[in-house]
């Protein structure tokens, strides 16, 4: 899934009027020949309520909630009135063993509804909760779901900060907007964070996420503030995992195409790195990431400190991204065996997952801005 938010300036420090162009798709889970049903898709981090705002301003467009759950209709197809809304009479509940614990409907025709879990919704691990969903043209959907134990704590073993130069820079870079230069910079920041975390429980599955946290900010209402998933790629590792776009997470970059023309805003898929609990060979799981930022795109700017984020993931939420992550390997063999891309939703497509999360906090050695070459 891709967005694109063009934000127009008028005055870089003192106005700014904002003109915001989306353009929304999402990764298909079927086939378009399929009957009708209900897909859900839904990663919830019941220990995450954060409200994700990299641009600090007053639109909704790069504000990303990791408790929600998207639905939307397997095969979409115009009613006789001329509606195009996708779902009609569309009720959603979630029940404990002793009741319902959460209900959301409404009787008006609703274009693919991303339902938000409460913050004051609680659960516990080991415990099973229930998902129903109905509409009024599709069969009824549900989903059991038994939520994990929390990840065992992460160890900081070894942070080091590199500035590198860019053998391709972006001739999008918004480093000009401040530099009061055209050049495309050519100086980007990159660290390799080391850690690891006890195999406490061979049969856990995981998910590896990174989010990068702003500091002071040049300018108060600039690009950079706020916090922001980043992607991240894998250095080293004891344990063979593989990295799969996380459904309900977004990362923004920032591009300014034309010289002191405009800043926009680039929505891309979060990727998140899967372990299998059972095939990490030793008593304790190392991982090494590199992730790069400070080069004019990627938000926030300057960094103070990083969120490594371990994530306990259900089973089915594990072998859900896995059976996309082989079929997205072997997409371009013609000679393919054919993958079933199944999760959990009985009667319908997708997966529903509860999860449990713990963060490192790593403080980086920036002093500077961006801007400066000796940060």
């Amino acid at each position: 899934m891709k967005s694109v938010i063009k934000i127009t300036t008028v005055g870089l420090i003192i106005s700014m009027s904002i003109l915001i162009l989306q353009c929304e798709g999402r990764t298909r889970f079927y086939r378009p020949d399929l009957p009708e049903q209900l897909c859900a898709i839904g990663i919830i981090d019941i220990d995450d309520t954060t409200i994700y705002d990299i641009t600090f301003w007053w639109h909704h467009d790069t504000i990303t909630f990791s408790r929600s759950i998207q639905f939307e209709r397997s095969y979409q197809r115009e009613y006789s009135d001329g509606l195009t809304d996708s779902l009609r009479d569309f009720k959603f509940r979630i029940s404990n063993e002793y009741g319902d614990m959460f209900i959301y409907n409404t009787r008006q025709p609703t274009w693919n509804p991303e339902v938000k879990i409460p913050l004051g919704l609680s659960f516990e691990s080991g415990k099973k909760y229930f998902f129903h969903g109905s509409e009024k043209n599709a069969p009824d959907i549900s989903a059991e779901i038994t939520l994990p134990e929390l990840p065992p704590p992460l160890t900081l073993l070894s942070c080091k900060d590199y500035l590198i130069t860019l053998k391709n820079p972006s001739d999008s870079s918004c480093h000009a907007l401040f530099l009061n230069s055209c050049d495309p910079d050519t100086v980007a920041r990159t660290s390799e964070i080391e850690f690891s975390f006890p195999n406490l429980n061979p049969n856990s599955y995981y998910a590896v996420l990174l989010i990068g946290n702003y500091s002071d900010s040049k300018w108060e209402w600039g690009p950079g503030r706020g916090s922001n998933f980043l992607n991240f790629s894998i250095l080293e590792s004891n344990t063979y995992g593989f990295f799969s776009d996380l459904h309900g997470r977004r990362t923004f970059q920032v591009f300014c195409p034309e010289c002191f023309s405009y800043i926009g805003f680039m929505e891309n898929p979060v990727r998140a790195y899967f372990i299998d609990g059972s095939k990490i060979p030793a008593e304790t799981c190392t991982l090494k990431l590199l992730t790069e930022y400070a080069n004019g795109n990627i938000l926030p700017d300057s960094i103070c400190c990083f969120q490594v984020r371990l994530m306990s993931i259900p089973e089915e939420a594990y072998l859900f991204y896995k059976s996309l992550y082989t079929y997205n390997l072997m997409s371009d063999d013609p000679f393919r065996e054919l993958v079933n891309i199944n999760g959990n939703v009985v009667g319908g497509n997708g997966i529903i997952a509860l999860c449990r999360s713990r963060d490192l906090i790593v403080t980086i050695s920036q002093t500077g801005k961006m801007h400066d070459p000796y940060f």
